[in-house]
């Protein structure tokens, strides 16, 4: 009777494991295919020299590049005032582009302007692919040189996080591989990795805990040149815009981040793709003062444990990275799906690591960014950190890390 139950055990287990790849296969197809179709009709865009369409989910052209081009076409012109007023360049971007699009406001830091500066003196449309193929480029040359193989390469790029990312026209896929490859490269090149992740001073929330990492390690080298990166990138700035810019930016810029993050959550607008903890409590009817309070402290404690893991804990740094990776995007108070490519390479390189046998679990995490908006609009609420947090609390049993009531769990091998 025993041989008979373990023998089903052991065909359960399989059927399992199919399910698996079965459901990671259907969903990504899926995922693919909308790429694809929301892809396709841009190109024959190319003969034209402005927006010829809105398109969905995001009611305008190209989605953020539709941000981007004409905030680069009014820094280069000087118009500080109309790029941080919300009015006024929701008005200027439509004249440029499409009447009666959607759009929304820039809010991003100065450095932001230096590429977006750049990418608009081509015409739109033309921008809109250089963009998109130069920072795919860039991706694939960070990865690679974080040492990550090819086929992971490969499986981060088709991720459902790069797939829209890429579609959106933001720029976190070269954004999470900056901070990767910063990573990566903390022991063997610290100049190098230091000077990457300083270049996201353009996207700040991306490497949140960049410095953290740095600062556990005492890596002064790579402490010191992410912020020499950092203040070049300001001088630059301030040499190609001049000063008006960074008051334009402190005082309406700002203003409008504020005012971005006191909106009602509503899983149909950005935030249904958020990937925060102050949204998810948003999303919960929390107040704005509580949510405010319990995202700090969440980032504190992210802030902490990532120090605590690259200065105490002893495990590979394979797993230090992951954690590190997951916990920035519980520490950011404004992200999205779209900046959870770096999510998607550590788990496709641990998937790596295990000859590519993955469960259910690794099925959901890997195809979380793309159903993350089905799942906010049937339910309400966003449920992204969480996801994030199982994914925290399995790498962490994986390492060996200490656990409640169970501290002495600490068996690991370097490199796991």
């Amino acid at each position: 009777m025993g041989a008979v139950m373990n023998r089903l055990w052991a065909y359960a287990r399989l059927a399992w494991q199919m399910g698996a790849y079965g459901l990671l296969g259907a969903f990504w197809l899926v995922l693919l295919h909308a790429f694809y179709e929301h892809m396709a009709p841009r190109l024959g865009y190319l003969t034209a020299h402005r927006a010829i369409a809105n398109d969905l989910p995001c009611g305008r052209p190209e989605c953020d590049f539709s941000v981007y081009w004409p905030a680069g076409r009014l820094a280069l012109e000087h118009a500080f005032v109309t790029l941080y007023s919300p009015q006024l360049f929701s008005q200027a971007a439509s004249a440029m582009l499409l009447p009666g699009s959607q759009l929304e406001t820039f809010f991003y830091p100065p450095t932001m302007l230096l590429p977006v500066a750049l990418i608009s003196r081509l015409p739109f449309e033309i921008g809109f692919f250089v963009w998109s193929l130069g920072l795919a480029l860039a991706a694939v040359l960070l990865l690679r040189a974080g040492r990550l193989p090819w086929l992971v390469i490969v499986a981060t790029l088709l991720s459902p996080a790069a797939l829209l990312d890429l579609q959106l026209g933001q720029v976190n896929i070269a954004g999470d591989a900056l901070f990767l490859a910063g990573l990566s490269l903390t022991a063997q090149r610290p100049w190098l990795g230091g000077s990457l992740t300083g270049l996201l001073a353009c996207k700040p929330q991306i490497g949140l805990l960049a410095p953290v990492v740095f600062l556990a390690q005492r890596n002064w080298r790579q402490l010191g040149a992410f912020f020499l990166v950092v203040v070049l990138l300001c001088a630059l700035v301030t040499l190609v815009f001049g000063f008006s810019v960074w008051g334009a930016y402190f005082t309406l810029g700002r203003s409008e981040e504020a005012r971005m993050l006191s909106l009602p959550f509503h899983p149909l607008s950005n935030e249904g793709w958020g990937v925060s903890v102050f949204w998810m409590l948003r999303s919960m009817h929390a107040s704005l003062h509580v949510a405010f309070i319990l995202q700090a402290s969440v980032s504190l404690c992210a802030a902490a444990i990532c120090y605590w893991l690259w200065r105490y804990a002893g495990v590979g740094v394979a797993a230090l990275i992951e954690l590190t990776v997951f916990l920035s995007l519980l520490a950011t108070p404004f992200g999205y799906c779209g900046e959870m490519v770096a999510y998607s390479a550590v788990l496709a390189a641990a998937a790596a690591r295990r000859g590519w046998r993955i469960g259910m679990l690794d099925a959901l995490l890997w195809l979380w960014p793309g159903i993350c908006l089905f799942v906010s609009v049937q339910t309400g609420i966003l449920v992204t950190p969480l996801v994030v947090l199982l994914a925290v609390a399995r790498t962490w049993y994986r390492a060996g890390l200490p656990v409640p009531y169970f501290p002495g769990r600490v068996t690991v091998l370097p490199g796991s």
